[in-house]
């Protein structure tokens, strides 16, 4: 007579047949799930990478100086120092999954796939949340010493544009790593969308411009009502109709995508060159890679980890901005 089938062990069998389908397309749902992380999708600003010490990036620091002359003027050589590096950490962050002892026994065998199925997509939306978010994800404050959060666009574009290193670089002696900021005085509708207009010009230099603007909820909705009440008709235009028809909304700024994200930190918004600048570095085998699963050495339980490493990249700080207070209409 056949013995018992153990629990755990179906569970296990059933896991890493399901793991083997899902592991591949973890991170292409997370990516796809939030405005900035499809929006850098689509522009190919995810970018993965093999295994290397830090992330590092060879960043303009200064040019030779160019100058007229004439006929027979004497020609002085000076030797320029044009390059330094900017150097990003590895981040890393994980989600665990775990199913107890007293979830197998009330579980029926064929249950098991789908009670472990909607621990797989808990998990997925524990990732979004915190790759796409403000705590530890792509708009968290942190620097390179802080190996638990992404080095976010909260730390690339602060309040301050003169204090406060991005990539171990100072913005307080290298002058050419200072992004663009601006402020909308008092509320929106007195001078938001001038100011607006301003900082893009001000992020842009010959043929670079921002082609992304990220806002908060409430300064899409002031840009709205601003320039709908301006046109009297529902302009601007879409910038991107694939984009609102996977259900992120956006319109056009002066060709940028302008749209909101439910994680950019109160009161600021942000003028980005994904194209060119910024990049969301993820290594490959740890684009959510979902560990083995096992049994905890004192619990009656089954475990697994979704595990992460990456980092946000910029290296041109001056071709994007930071727009302050757009809150308050």
């Amino acid at each position: 007579m056949a013995g018992n089938l153990s629990v755990t062990r179906e569970y296990e069998r059933i896991f890493s047949i399901m793991r083997d389908e899902v592991e591949p397309v973890l991170f292409d749902n997370v990516s796809t799930r939030t405005n900035l992380l499809y929006r850098m999708k689509d522009l190919d600003a995810i970018i993965r990478t093999g295994g290397k010490p830090h992330l590092r990036f060879t960043i303009l620091k200064e040019l030779p100086t160019a100058a007229g002359y004439t006929d027979l003027d004497v020609l002085t050589p000076v030797r320029a120092d044009p390059v330094t590096s900017a150097i990003f950490e590895w981040k890393q962050i994980q989600c665990p999954i775990q199913v107890s002892g007293l979830d197998m026994i009330k579980t029926g065998t064929e249950g098991i796939e789908d009670l472990l199925k909607i621990m797989i997509e808990s998990a997925e939306t524990s990732m979004r949340e915190a790759i796409g978010g403000s705590d530890v994800g792509i708009f968290s404050s942190a620097d390179e010493t802080d190996l638990r959060k992404i080095t976010g666009l909260g730390n690339h574009f602060t309040s301050s544009t003169t204090t406060g290193t991005v990539g171990g670089l100072s913005r307080a002696t290298l002058l050419k790593w200072r992004h663009q900021s601006a402020t909308a005085a008092g509320a929106f509708d007195t001078n938001g969308l001038n100011v607006m207009t301003t900082l893009f010009r001000q992020c842009s230099r010959y043929d670079e411009t921002p082609d992304t603007i990220i806002l908060t909820g409430a300064t899409w909705d002031n840009f709205l009502k601003e320039t709908t009440r301006s046109f009297q008709v529902q302009l601007p235009l879409a910038a991107d109709q694939g984009m609102i028809d996977a259900g992120f909304p956006n319109v056009a700024f002066f060709g940028a995508l302008l749209t909101y994200d439910d994680s950019c930190p109160a009161n600021y918004g942000y003028f980005l060159n994904l194209r060119k600048y910024i990049r969301l570095f993820v290594r490959e085998g740890r684009d959510a890679e979902i560990g083995d699963f096992v049994k905890s050495r004192n619990a009656d339980d089954l475990v697994s980890f979704v595990l992460w490493a990456g980092n946000l990249i910029n290296t041109n700080l001056a071709r994007g901005g930071v727009f302050l207070n757009g809150d308050t209409y």
